[in-house]
């Protein structure tokens, strides 16, 4: 019994559920913002990904596994292909394991706003930790 519940407990500790927001201001049309969020873990599963505009554009998000100079695209979208409202933004359910390879324990993400006008975004990112 007592090895099943530090089995139980053990599982716990790994699927723990894991949330980031970041509000990115003025980005201007055309331009690409490079986000950083630190993690506490340097990989997990990632759920969901949401980025809402401030003012109606189209916007463009990439997760990317690392901050050098020639990062790999895990994961593309935008509005167009999400909700199909450039006001509601992207908001994706994906399941997709994410791992810092750059060893920073934080999460890349690259925005583009793809309209003429600065916007600012609101990003939350939804997962659960692994190991």
């Amino acid at each position: 019994m007592n090895r099943t519940w530090k089995l139980m407990e053990e599982m716990r500790k790994v699927l723990l559920p894991v949330s980031f927001a970041r509000k990115v201001e003025y980005v201007g049309g055309g331009a690409k913002a490079l986000i950083d969020i630190p993690m506490e873990h340097p990989r997990f599963m990632i759920k969901t990904i949401r980025v809402i505009p401030s003012r109606e554009t189209n916007v463009e998000v990439h997760v990317l596994n690392s901050a050098g100079p020639h990062p790999e695209v895990l994961y593309f979208n935008n509005a167009q292909y999400s909700t199909g409202n450039f006001m509601e933004g992207i908001y994706d359910m994906i399941d997709l394991p994410y791992e810092d390879v750059d060893g920073t324990s934080t999460l890349h993400l690259s925005l583009k706003n793809l309209g003429t006008d600065v916007a600012n975004f609101d990003v939350e990112v939804v997962g659960l930790t692994t190991r």
